[in-house]
């Protein structure tokens, strides 16, 4: 199935939970890839298939977006 594309060509998602961060980490192993993002003085970690990080190219100090889709949200004191 082909990807759905805006006018400006870039891939459109529902998802409205997205984070604007630098890729300060990434690991290829196997079948899967650890990507390690800076949010805001945060770290967020994401296990992606290592086809995905090809096909986004990521490299150290790029911008990427984590999408975050949950069902549930926990919250706990420092």
């Amino acid at each position: 199935m082909p990807k759905a594309k805006t006018s400006s060509g870039k891939a459109r998602i529902s998802g409205r939970n997205q984070l604007l961060g630098k890729v300060v980490e990434i690991a290829i192993e196997g079948l899967l890839a650890k990507v390690v993002l800076s949010i805001g003085g945060q770290r967020v970690t994401a296990i992606i298939t290592s086809d995905a990080a090809r096909e986004l190219a990521l490299r150290k100090g790029d911008s990427a977006v984590a999408l975050i889709k949950a069902t549930e949200v926990m919250i706990a004191r420092p």
